[in-house]
């Protein structure tokens, strides 16, 4: 498999091989990493479905920004405790 392989040309591959090394490791196909915007230092989590291995990344806290914009939360801020009194 060739590593040119452009992101938008990841739809047309159902599945890519990899080796494993002697150290239990596997590269990521620079498509794919480019497709889930993983970059080196990003975490990912591995799950088990039955004999299967799912790998998905965690998106950033960036990603999440915004993502209530245009939603009506009310008055979500919670009420301030009263100013306490020290003797």
């Amino acid at each position: 498999m060739s590593a040119a392989i452009a992101a938008p040309e990841l739809a047309d591959l159902p599945s890519v091989e990899a080796v494993v090394s002697t150290k239990g490791q596997v590269t990521l196909p620079a498509a794919m990493r480019a497709r889930l915007g993983i970059v080196p230092g990003s975490h990912i989590h591995f799950e088990l479905r039955g004999k299967e291995l799912v790998i998905k990344p965690e998106l950033p806290m960036s990603a999440y920004r915004g993502i209530l914009k245009g939603y009506d939360l009310g008055d979500i801020e919670p009420e301030k405790e009263a100013d306490r009194t020290f003797e």
